[in-house]
């Protein structure tokens, strides 16, 4: 029984480890983004929109529109621009409408 207790409390910890890297690369990107180290932002943001979260998909959609930190690419920008609007992210439902708008033919 003790060791069943020692096996789950070192499975928690090292959940809980993985939980404050993740939080970490999210709290970092973010404040690589406001300082405009977008490389850096993006190198941190990337695997945290891959895993869904909303921010991190709209930065790296803004990332990729205005070639800020990676190659412009428009596509790529629409992608994650998208992704984050149907997640809810405000700015980027008001980016997303923006988008829509413009005649540009490489918008699906």
């Amino acid at each position: 029984m003790r060791f069943s207790l020692r096996i789950a409390l070192i499975i928690i910890l090292a959940l809980a480890e993985f939980a404050c890297v993740a939080r970490s690369n999210l709290i970092e990107g973010i404040k690589s983004f406001r300082v405009q180290d977008y490389r850096q932002a993006f190198v941190r943001l990337k695997p945290e929109a891959k895993k869904g979260n909303r921010d991190a998909q709209y930065a790296i959609g803004y990332m990729y529109y205005y070639g800020q930190g990676v190659v412009e690419n428009r596509k790529k920008a629409w992608y994650w621009i998208n992704k984050a609007a149907q997640a809810g992210q405000p700015e980027a439902v008001a980016a997303l409408t923006i988008l829509q708008q413009q005649p540009q033919s490489i918008w699906p």
